[in-house]
C-alpha cells in the first residue's frame, strides 16, 4: 500500500471517524453481541458500495476534460454526490456522511495544500465521505485499489474501535478481527478497483431504520 494511504488509514488522522460507530451503538442497544458479523454485513451491504463510489470519484478527478485544445481537470463530483444520496434513504445517514466528508476534506486541505482540495471545498459543500475520500485519493496520487482498500478498512476499523467503548472487550481481540478480515479486504478491494460497471445499490435496511432511532437517544457515545 502507498505510504500516503497509510497516513489516511491511521486512526490519528483527524478525519472525524472516531466520533462514529457506523450503526454499532444502536445495534448493541438492541442486543447485538456478534460484532464481527456486524462488520462483515457492513462490508457487504455498505462499505463495498462506498468503496466503489470512492474509486469512481478518484477516476472522475483525474480524467482530463478538454476546453478547446486545452486539457483541464474535472474536480466537480456533484453528480456522484447525488447518485450516492439516492442510494442512502435515511436523511440521518446522509447528514452524518456529509459531516465526515467535510471533516476529511478540511484535514486533507491542510496536509495537501496548494489550492486543489481547497477549491473543491468551495465548489461542493455537501460531499459525503466516500466521494470526499476519492477526491483526497486523487490529490494524494493514490490508485484505485489503494483507495478501495482504504475505504473498506476504515469502515471495519471504525466499527471495531467503537466496539471497545460499547462492550467489555480486550483491544487485542478487536485487532484480531481486523487481522482475520485482511484477506477478505484485499480481495474486495481488488474486485472494486477492477469494476467498470454500473454503480452499486446495496441496501442495509436495518441500519437505515436504526439511524433516526439512535439520533433520538438522550444518552449516547457516538454521533452515529
Amino acid at each position: 500500500m502507498d505510504p500516503l494511504a497509510l497516513l489516511l488509514a491511521d486512526s490519528r488522522f483527524p478525519s472525524g471517524s472516531y466520533a462514529h460507530s457506523l450503526g454499532l451503538e444502536q445495534a448493541v442497544n438492541d442486543g447485538l453481541t456478534d460484532v464481527p458479523a456486524f462488520i462483515r454485513a457492513r462490508l457487504r451491504l455498505v462499505a463495498a458500495a462506498d468503496a466503489r463510489f470512492a474509486v469512481e470519484a478518484r477516476r472522475s478527478c483525474i480524467q482530463p476534460v478538454y476546453r478547446g485544445q486545452t486539457p483541464v481537470y474535472m474536480w466537480d463530483t456533484r453528480a456522484l454526490d447525488r447518485e450516492w444520496a439516492a442510494r442512502t434513504p435515511s436523511p440521518v445517514l446522509r447528514e452524518g456522511a456529509r459531516r465526515l466528508g467535510a471533516q476529511l476534506l478540511r484535514s486533507a486541505a491542510a496536509v495537501w495544500p496548494g489550492g486543489v482540495i481547497a477549491s473543491y471545498r468551495v465548489e461542493s459543500t455537501g460531499t459525503p465521505r466516500p466521494i470526499a475520500l476519492g477526491v483526497v485519493a486523487a490529490a494524494a496520487g493514490l490508485g484505485d485499489e489503494d483507495v478501495a482498500l482504504l475505504a473498506l478498512y476504515d469502515d471495519a476499523a471504525t466499527v471495531a474501535s467503537a466496539a471497545l467503548k460499547l462492550l467489555p472487550l480486550d483491544p487485542a481481540v478487536t485487532a484480531r478481527w481486523l487481522a482475520d478480515l485482511a484477506p477478505q479486504l484485499s480481495l474486495m478491494a481488488r474486485s472494486v478497483a477492477l469494476d467498470r460497471g454500473p454503480l452499486p445499490a446495496a441496501a442495509a435496511v436495518a441500519i437505515e431504520l436504526a439511524a433516526p432511532i439512535h439520533r433520538e437517544q438522550r444518552e449516547r457515545l457516538f454521533a452515529s
